[in-house]
């Protein structure tokens, strides 16, 4: 809507239409119409429209579009999701070769597109050739075989309710073939949760995971043939935040020599949904993890405390099978695979816990493999590594198949020099030699390489950048070119995008130490000079808080948390914003982010503070907040304020402090508007009502645990209606406890498709603060879920965003 100010009118007498004259003129901020008309008595008419867009005036107009020009330059820089090897075997000494797979906004087009560069590094000189030009990708979706000599592309051509892949594999020549696999399968998942597409010692087939297709089919289907009727509507689980609707993952089979594509059925387990699927040694079996999910299935994403145990599954029988089914068609046609296949439960007896991530050693004797052997109820904590012994001889011996499990490293505490495992899971490839596995693990406020021997139990923290206080760095691993003994590393900070290193051994002999270790960088980022300036223009710190309040017992050890502060160092600050991460039990790092790198550019100085509850500082520091949110990370992180305004920097605007978060940040944002430092907030996806969240949420055993509702059985899942007492507990500890207490602006934005905390609890919010007729304002983005990451939600948000700070803290 635009409003019309009319000026300098003179001379008005009538005029005949015919006779009329205009020339518009038009800028960003105004629009000037110009009419003159001639009567008989040739007057003259001016007339200037001024036409105020959305009415803001020309200085907010100005700063809005230089703000959208900074953010525009900050998305051009790519980010790094993939690197792997490619280098061939019997090319390993001459030259090293890798693949970068690069993501970047196509803001025109509103896509996210990626591309692949090729790099080469000469191993006499370590000098790096690039690819003259880097090739886009229709699809993220690639793998490369263990000879590196095959490179197999996945595209998704699937369209409405049919689903429609083609395999394509290629060498270093030519596009070998091209395999399809329409309605064998739904979507295939292919991300850290259930797994990477695993190739056969062989080479000839590939599997992986993918949501299997029901043979169901309505009442008034004329052709229903041997599908199930009446099936169709039928209500199924999926697992949540992001996958929905799958319900149903299971292995397939990409037969490259038969070129097809085929699901290992009939799926032997019911209540087990399989991923992370790895080939055995030997070729002859699939080794998986099978979740449990008993009589509901819960959200997944990022839970890792979801029952689930690991499976072997005979392939070389179900192949058997497959040729003997056949043969039977042949006389049958209608003939189906029934024979039961072989899965053995490879930690058995009971055990009640949460696995991931199998390994298997290079010399194949051992499988390794990340998780709890016990039931643990937040959703992050530090994890164990496990191993067993593994003997191929036995495959068709269940009982002589694997040993018992054994604890290579337990648990860590806050006290403890290693804080812990926490993340994912291992890479595919994970060991540097016969008994040296390496990954990388969140360290603290950053995240760092670990070296660990399973026979020694020795484990080394690979101090890259010599531990740096100011401006650290964070690690991550992504390839290990075990035969020559190099890794694929990334490396960023704050105030510097991803780039990415081939990190050799000097003594291939020895294990991997920061004093074994030749880096060559092989890949930077080239921001424009606009954005170096920016990336050059701050500085982060870390910093040590001591607690406000004594933690209970039994973790009395917790007596301070850490902050990373982001100090813009050139211009003046516009104020601070506390940018508080969810989970609760997640944490803020090292990390390059463009959100945090745009918000600096503005002007505002930021703290992210790891309250107790964080992951990657120790079981403990994770452990004492369930029970105590709204309270214990309210407290830490108006720590975290004070703190920083009284002790790290104390030219800083106490009128001009923000909270921004999303999730569980937002639910602290929420709790923190009520405080009388706070003059603003902004909350994406917040937590606001846990009562009305744990009927509603993918998730609802967070909502009775975080709030203090134990289970009295481990084994029991929590009841699907809250008692009038348990309602109540979640009640006090949720923002809506305290609504009458906000006073500030504050700023909501929403995922129209979120299920892990449902919109409703942001709308909640906002018509609560409209109702007590606080300034606050919504976003709503469709189709988008819980992380706000769809094109259309990261482009507007954050503009939103800046626009808000600026007329709530610095007008």
């Amino acid at each position: 809507m635009y409003s019309i100010i009319t000026r300098n009118i003179r001379n008005i007498t009538p005029i005949s239409k015919n006779r009329l004259k205009s020339s518009l003129f038009i800028n960003s901020t105004r629009v000037t119409i110009q009419i003159r008309a001639y009567s008989n008595q040739t007057s003259n008419i001016t007339l200037s429209a001024s036409i105020n867009n959305n009415n803001l005036s020309e200085e907010e107009i100005k700063y809005r579009d230089e703000t959208i020009k900074v953010y525009k330059d900050l998305l051009s820089i790519p980010t790094v999701s993939n690197v792997f090897f490619t280098t061939p075997d019997e090319n390993g000494k001459e030259l090293t070769t890798a693949s970068i797979i690069l993501s970047q906004i196509d803001i025109v087009n509103k896509k996210s597109k990626s591309y692949m560069s090729q790099k080469t590094v000469l191993n006499d000189s370590n000098k790096v050739v690039s690819s003259a030009i880097q090739q886009e990708l229709v699809t993220p979706m690639v793998s490369i075989s263990p000879s590196k000599k095959k490179l197999l592309t996945i595209k998704d051509n699937s369209s409405g309710d049919t689903f429609d892949y083609s395999f394509d594999l290629s060498d270093n020549t030519h596009l070998v073939t091209s395999i399809t696999s329409r309605d064998v399968h739904k979507k295939i998942l292919n991300d850290e949760w259930f797994g990477q597409f695993s190739w056969s010692p062989c080479e000839n087939y590939v599997a992986f995971i993918a949501d299997s297709k029901l043979n169901i089919t309505g009442y008034f289907d004329k052709e229903p043939k041997d599908k199930e009727i009446g099936k169709q509507f039928v209500y199924r689980d999926d697992w949540g935040e992001t996958y929905q609707p799958v319900a149903n993952p299971s292995i397939f089979i990409l037969d490259i020599a038969k070129e097809q594509v085929f699901p290992v059925e009939p799926f032997p387990i019911d209540k087990v949904s399989a991923g992370q699927v790895i080939w055995t040694p030997c070729g002859k079996g699939l080794v998986y993890v099978g979740w449990e999910f008993g009589d509901r299935k819960l959200g997944i994403r990022a839970c890792f405390n979801r029952m689930s145990s690991l499976f072997f599954l005979n392939f070389s029988e179900f192949m058997a099978n497959k040729e003997e089914l056949k043969e039977q068609q042949k006389k049958d046609p209608k003939a189906k695979l029934t024979k039961p296949l072989t899965i053995v439960d490879l930690i058995p007896n009971g055990n009640n816990g949460c696995y991931r991530s199998p390994r298997f050693t290079p010399d194949g004797k051992h499988l390794v493999f990340l998780g709890f052997d016990e039931r643990v109820y937040p959703h992050n904590t530090c994890s164990k590594i496990f191993k067993f012994t593994w003997n191929c001889d036995s495959i068709n011996k269940p009982d002589q198949l694997a040993g018992p499990v054994q604890t290579l490293l337990d648990y860590k505490n806050y006290s403890d020099d290693f804080p812990g495992i926490f993340g994912h899971g291992f890479q595919q490839n994970a060991f540097i030699n016969e008994n040296t596995l390496l990954f990388a693990s969140p360290f603290r406020s950053t995240q760092k390489i670990i070296s660990f021997n399973i026979d020694t139990k020795e484990l080394n923290v690979l101090e890259l950048d010599s531990n740096k206080k100011e401006n650290p760095k964070l690690y991550n691993l992504f390839d290990i070119d075990y035969k020559n003994k190099r890794l694929l590393i990334t490396e960023s900070a704050n105030n510097e995008p991803t780039s990415v290193s081939i990190a050799s051994l000097k003594d291939k002999t020895k294990g991997a130490t920061q004093d074994n270790i030749d880096i060559v960088k092989i890949y930077s980022p080239k921001p424009s000079e606009s954005s170096k300036k920016i990336l050059a223009s701050f500085d982060t710190t870390i910093h040590k808080v001591p607690v406000s309040t004594p933690s209970p017992a039994p973790y009395e050890a917790v007596k301070e948390f850490e902050l990373l502060y982001i100090k813009n160092k050139e211009k003046e600050s516009r104020g601070l914003l506390a940018f508080i991460h969810g989970g609760p039990h997640g944490n803020m790092d090292a990390e390059y982010l463009t959100t945090i790198t745009y918000l600096v550019s503005l002007g505002y100085n930021i703290i992210l503070p790891n309250y107790r509850g964080s992951t990657a500082y120790g079981k403990d520091f994770n452990d004492v907040l369930p029970g105590h949110i709204g309270d214990m990370d309210y407290e830490d992180c108006v720590q975290s304020i004070v703190y920083t305004i009284e002790k790290i920097d104390t030219s800083i605007d106490k009128n001009k402090i923000g909270v921004i978060g999303g999730s569980h940040g937002g639910f602290l944002s929420a709790h923190l508007s009520r405080h009388p430092l706070v003059k603003t907030a902004i909350m994406r996806n917040p937590v606001i009502d846990i009562p009305s969240m744990s009927t509603l949420s993918d998730i609802p055993d967070w909502c009775f645990f975080e709030a203090g509702i134990n289970l009295s059985d481990p084994t029991a899942q929590y009841h699907t209606l809250p008692s009038l007492e348990e309602l109540e507990k979640m009640r006090k500890c949720s923002p809506s406890y305290h609504i009458s207490k906000v006073k500030i602006p504050s700023l909501l934005c929403l995922g129209e498709k979120d299920l892990r905390v449902p919109p409703s609890q942001g709308l909640l919010y906002y018509r609560m603060l409209k109702e007590a007729k606080v300034e606050t304002k919504c976003l709503w983005y469709p189709g988008t879920g819980h992380s706000l990451d769809s094109i259309d939600a990261r482009l507007d948000q954050w503009i939103n965003i800046s626009l808000w700070l600026k007329k709530y803290l610095n007008n």
